[in-house]
């Protein structure tokens, strides 16, 4: 299998192990084939061979069930005979299958092996494929980091044995996961750009397709009209005759009008829209109708509504959710233009309710995304255990083979019975002062892991109840250019100093009474008024969000050896939060909510060297300190929100005595 794309745009090339175009009766007329063939077979290599066909023509036909049976077969035949390249091949397709069910985990599980094992064989192109579909399991299921990894192994491997299918599909997949997030569009690009070279001997349209429209919208995305058009212009005929088509016509409408060439997008859309409808595309239909509403919502209001009534009746049709938010903020829009605020209202209110309803469903992803990483760790622990348990038991039987020969030894010599009598004495006397120094370390890790009110309460009742903080600050902190540097840098070096500046913001986090809460790769996050309520947190948060700029400051002109001069972005925010202990094992301290985010969204938004604070934080700390306006600023997610750069105390001035006096 090999998927490619992102949440913005999927594009999907499957091999024919997945899905196939072969007709029903050629499916089922080459499955009795080769089950005539497998019960012939001798019980050696051909036949596992055979039965991994058998499973993969199966699964093919949908036959899930019985291709998972088959496949069990062919484990168990290839792991007597010891046919290892047998066996990678079995795994893959019992992968597949459970991948048809939507049980990721055994997908991981049986996709795992497949890899070791493609790797004890020493099998590249084996390897490149099973990497490449672990990126996709992990990507699918939101864990984008891992996804890179995997197919960052698949384009590696790939490369060295120049399949080019693979590089280019690993590229796909690598530009696609990078084209999630906006700061990540010109990256996206880079792999994308890579693809080109690949294609004149590559006679794969779906691949050339894929590439010209995965990049194509990234340029739309960045607002490069003129590069999106020439893409989506030159997979056009490629796409023709394919379910792509429509959506290739719409894009191609939605660039004129961000053009200005009101006439041309009207045709494509048009045609999109009678593409879609001829070949059943529904979806297609209401995207490309939305689009058409959109054109002519400020022109011609009758053609709006036409086009948005329309594609208000197929989204409702098929229950889709995420069109009708555009359905009914297009209408309230062309409404309000026509001066029928009534209308406008309900619109608008309908809106309102649907982003409340698409917010829940994004945070059930997420949900869905944490539940899966959590699951991940627990079976990674459970396996961990497994090892354990298999080592003490075999530690038990040795020990049973001894206490044996001591006792036949101990008939003939009592001095020797003595002797290990007192040397497991000390044996165990310096187990037990191993055990009482590692239960001092783990209590000590406790305290430096978590706040010493939930280190207590967890080691008292084995959890932690979660606790809602009326008032908390929050502060997110990024470096800029982190990862140009991690490509640039050795390990060693980025750890260094990484290392270093998180040391530094730790002492003043120990200084300012605030609470350490996690640090993920370049990002540092830390909280005030918890896990004791205060009423000072803000003023201490905004001291220790100066004393970090100042550590970044005196690193430009006070270098250490060794240490990048990195400069800092900071976020900060106020308002309510939960905290509690999140897992059952590697115990971890967090905090939720709302005031969370927009703390993030806070420092995403700020520029080097500078602290963004958000209204909350602005009305809390406006009369001690200096303030810069940055009016409203447009928010992924959040719409437009009010953000201020703080920019030093407040200066008093005492006219009397004609000197300025700090805050």
């Amino acid at each position: 299998m090999i998927v490619t794309g992102n949440k913005k745009f999927v594009v999907t090339l499957v091999c024919a192990v997945l899905f196939s175009a072969w007709p029903i009766v050629s499916q089922e007329s080459q499955i009795d084939s080769l089950k005539k063939v497998v019960e012939l077979a001798p019980r050696d290599s051909t036949r596992v061979n055979n039965l991994n066909d058998l499973s993969g023509a199966i699964l093919r036909n949908e036959g899930i069930s019985e291709s998972m049976l088959i496949s069990g077969q062919a484990i168990e035949l290839s792991e007597q005979l010891g046919y290892l390249k047998g066996q990678a091949y079995a795994e893959k397709n019992m992968g597949m299958a459970y991948y048809y069910q939507g049980d990721y985990m055994q997908v991981l599980d049986h996709w795992t092996k497949s890899l070791e094992i493609f790797e004890t064989i020493e099998d590249p192109q084996g390897i490149s494929n099973m990497a490449n579909n672990l990126g996709a399991v992990y990507y699918s299921q939101g864990s984008n980091t891992k996804a890179i990894d995997f197919y960052l192994r698949s384009l590696s491997i790939a490369e060295k044995i120049q399949d080019t299918l693979r590089i280019t599909s690993a590229l796909l997949n690598i530009g696609g996961v990078y084209g999630d997030t906006p700061k990540d569009y010109d990256k996206a690009l880079e792999y994308f750009n890579r693809i080109p070279k690949y294609l004149p001997g590559l006679n794969e349209p779906q691949i050339t397709t894929s590439y010209l429209m995965g990049e194509g919208e990234i340029y739309l995305l960045q607002g490069k009209y003129v590069d999106a058009l020439k893409n989506y212009q030159d997979a056009l005929p490629l796409t023709q005759n394919t379910a792509d088509y429509a959506n290739n016509l719409t894009k191609l409408g939605i660039v004129q009008f961000k053009m200005g060439d009101t006439f041309k997008a009207i045709n494509y859309l048009d045609q999109a829209y009678q593409n879609a409808k001829e070949n059943n595309q529904q979806l297609q239909m209401v995207q490309s109708l939305i689009e058409l509403g959109k054109v002519y919502q400020n022109n011609d209001f009758q053609k709006a509504l036409k086009a948005f009534k329309e594609a208000e009746s197929l989204a409702n049709e098929m229950g889709i959710r995420f069109e009708l938010k555009d359905i009914y903020e297009g209408l309230s829009v062309a409404y309000a233009n026509q001066g029928d605020y009534v209308n406008a209202f309900k619109y608008q209110t309908q809106l309102i309710a649907k982003k409340d309803s698409l917010f829940n469903v994004a945070t059930d992803d997420k949900i869905r995304g944490l539940q899966f990483d959590f699951d991940l760790e627990k079976k990674e622990d459970e396996i961990g255990l497994l090892e354990q348990e298999a080592e003490i038991a075999d530690l038990k039987a040795k020990r049973q083979k001894f206490v044996i020969y001591g006792t036949i030894i101990s008939l003939i010599l009592v001095f020797v019975l003595a002797l290990g009598t007192y040397n497991r004495y000390k044996y165990e006397k310096r187990t037990n002062k191993i055990i009482e120094d590692e239960k001092d370390r783990s209590e000590k890790l406790l305290l430096n892991i978590l706040p010493e009110e939930t280190a207590l309460e967890l080691k008292e009742h084995g959890k932690v109840a979660a606790k809602r903080f009326e008032s908390a600050t929050i502060l997110f902190s990024d470096f800029k250019g982190f990862t140009s540097y991690a490509q640039n840098l050795s390990p060693e070096d980025l750890v260094r100093s990484v290392d270093y500046y998180f040391s530094k913001f730790d002492q003043i986090m120990d200084k300012y009474d605030l609470e350490k809460i996690k640090t993920v790769g370049d990002a540092y996050m830390c909280a005030g008024g918890l896990p004791y309520p205060t009423t000072d947190h803000p003023f201490k948060m905004v001291e220790a969000a100066f004393e970090i700029a100042q550590v970044m400051e005196d690193m430009k002109t006070h270098p250490e050896p060794g240490i990048v001069p990195f400069e800092v972005r900071i976020g900060i925010n106020t308002g309510p939060v939960v905290a509690g202990v999140v897992g059952l094992n590697k115990f971890a301290y967090d905090i939720w909510g709302d005031t969370v985010n927009v703390a993030s969204r806070m420092e995403t938004m700020s520029d080097p060297g500078r602290i963004n604070i958000s209204e909350n934080t602005y009305r809390i700390i406006k009369d001690v300190y200096d303030c810069e306006s940055r009016g409203k600023v447009t928010v992924k997610n959040k719409g437009e929100m009010e953000m201020y750069f703080v920019m030093g105390r407040k200066i008093i001035r005492h006219p009397e005595k004609k000197k300025e006096t700090k805050v």
